[in-house]
């Protein structure tokens, strides 16, 4: 693995000219030191038969010949033919190019999937080049980045010197020098030209991530890219309205513009108290480790879901609640014995069940309980402005 401890995925949309691949590889590993374990192609059938003839050849093909110019061994980069996602109709036939209106739209709906599933697996790390290809491929991994990638997924386009782009047996850098023919196109005349002078860039493409933003719906099965799209924006004109966020302590219920969902009593107490650390300010932000979280301000938070229902209970009369909130006293024993990483397991369970109840309840991943920081020393809290918090 990487120092990042994540496996490493170049994905790469390309056409009748696979030099893109090695050419992104050749920056990643030799100019920024990085590793890759496997690569990722999304092409045509001519783009299939361009890379099994010419790049993927056992004995000669510029694939191995790179590893062994650079001393990796190919082995410990997965890429073969079953590598290649080869785009389809929606009946199945393979593509030797894209060219209709019906042909976009099939290949936007592969690569989606393609990159959605991808990214399903937090243990890897997805290196997108949109070098290669129809522009239009290149416009889809875009979009499908944007909707799926994750803070350590990275886009990028490749960029050769003019001399050798494309230049047909131009596939990297190679340490050794090799003169190439190089035909001027006005003239028709030839002349050789040293790899030493070729330059190979990589371009990072900024992209905005929204999978946070709209959280797990982009995970549901039976969905097409158009349909996605539209639901993405639906989504973040949702956002973009000013919402109050209303914790209604009566019914345990939470409604953000008009959207409403009824939690457990547990539930609604985990999410009370974060909305109650982002109104007081706590932490960082209203952010805070559950290893920070004491007796203190589970009573505070408990007087006031009580005070808002007509009757103000300090913590240790939670026994005497009818109400339904008994389980705030096993929590609180939980930190008066130091048990604090059963408390801590409450915590989590409690926030994993808000999360998937938010989204059966189309309310956006942004208004519940989301995290920051790195692993290890994870805040919790709510995205949302303490004066945008009521309770009733």
């Amino acid at each position: 693995m990487t120092q990042t401890g994540r496996k490493q995925i170049l994905l790469c949309v390309t056409g009748k000219t696979p030099q893109i691949v090695t050419e992104t590889l050749y920056v990643l590993t030799q100019q920024r030191k990085e590793r890759i374990d496997e690569i990722r192609v999304i092409t045509t059938l001519e783009g299939r038969d361009a890379i099994v003839k010419h790049l993927l050849d056992p004995e000669k093909g510029p694939f191995v010949r790179f590893c062994r110019d650079y001393s990796i061994n190919p082995a410990t980069i997965v890429f073969n033919e079953s590598s290649i996602a080869l785009l389809r109709t929606a009946d199945g036939r393979m593509l030797d190019d894209i060219r209709t209106v019906d042909d976009n739209e099939d290949a936007a709906n592969q690569i989606c999937q393609i990159v959605r599933e991808l990214t399903e697996d937090d243990s890897s790390a997805v290196h997108a080049s949109v070098a290669g290809g129809r522009k239009t491929m290149g416009v889809y991994l875009t979009a499908a980045m944007q909707l799926f990638g994750r803070p350590q997924d990275q886009l990028s386009h490749v960029l050769v010197s003019e001399d050798f782009e494309t230049h047909p047996e131009f596939y990297y850098i190679p340490p050794v020098p090799l003169d190439l023919e190089i035909q001027d196109w006005k003239t028709g005349q030839g002349t050789r030209v040293s790899t030493a002078q070729a330059e190979i860039h990589l371009a990072s493409i900024p992209f905005i991530r929204l999978r946070r933003i709209l959280g797990d719906r982009l995970a549901e099965d039976g969905w097409r890219y158009s349909d996605e799209v539209k639901r993405a924006q639906e989504e973040l004109e949702f956002l973009e309205a000013v919402h109050i966020v209303r914790l209604n302590c009566g019914n345990q219920g939470v409604s953000v513009g008009g959207r409403k969902v009824e939690l457990t009593p547990r539930m609604f107490f985990t999410y009370a108290l974060f909305a109650g650390f982002q109104q007081i300010g706590r932490g960082q932000g209203g952010f805070v480790s559950p290893a920070d979280i004491t007796l203190d301000d589970l009573d505070q938070l408990y007087r006031i879901i009580t005070r808002a229902r007509g009757e103000e209970l300090r913590l240790d009369q939670a026994r005497q609640d009818e109400t339904g909130h008994q389980f705030v006293e096993s929590m609180a024993s939980f930190l008066r014995t130091g048990a604090v990483g059963s408390f801590q397991d409450c915590l989590v369970e409690d926030i994993s069940r808000i999360k998937r109840r938010f989204r059966d309840h189309q309310i956006p991943a942004h208004f519940g309980i989301s995290t920051r920081g790195r692993y290890g020393h994870k805040l919790y809290g709510i995205a949302v402005p303490p004066e945008r918090i009521e309770w009733e």
